[in-house]
């Protein structure tokens, strides 16, 4: 059984998960659109996903956007 790593994020209204996938996924189109498509559907929300190692990013621009705004803070650059 494989083990996710998911968060459901509610930012500025907006409700959506984000999903840690290996970074091999996010390199490819079938893969990453396949996982997209299925935990759109699991969780009822839009999603993005997140590289593992790399934080490479997929999904609707507005959440694939946050997402880097996150990442860049907690590095912190501006």
């Amino acid at each position: 059984m494989t083990t996710w790593q998911v968060a459901l994020v509610r930012e500025q209204g907006v409700e959506f998960g984000v999903v840690a996938v290996r970074d091999h996924v996010i390199e490819s189109p079938n893969e990453r659109e396949r996982l997209l498509r299925a935990w759109t559907a699991e969780l009822g929300r839009p999603v993005a996903l997140i590289g593992g190692s790399h934080h490479r990013t997929y999904g609707r621009r507005d959440l694939v956007d946050w997402l880097s705004t996150i990442h860049r803070n907690f590095r912190g650059e501006r």
